[in-house]
């Protein structure tokens, strides 16, 4: 079970920051939530990080789990970032 929470770490906030966008466009369209939301998922995504590079790496499993979950953080990053442009360009 740590391992998948490792694992899909970065995916589980985009996914919240995903929905939390939909709810917060089909029920209160505010800026400012938007703002909020994804300052959360920006934070939540550097924890997750910082407490990735803490793993010990010392077996061959644990280094391929913790690469690939850097990498699902790092998209995450990314996908967070660009779904609340639109939001931010109004």
């Amino acid at each position: 079970m740590k391992s998948w929470l490792i694992l899909l770490s970065g995916f589980l906030i985009w996914t919240v920051h995903f929905f939390g966008l939909y709810g917060i466009g089909e029920f209160a369209p505010n800026a400012g939530w938007v703002i909020a939301l994804t300052l959360v998922c920006i934070a939540a995504n550097l924890v997750a990080l910082y407490c990735l590079l803490r793993l010990r790496a010392d077996e061959h499993f644990s280094v391929w789990r913790r690469f690939i979950a850097r990498g699902g953080v790092g998209l995450s990053l990314l996908a967070v970032v660009w779904q609340s442009l639109p939001a931010l360009a109004q």
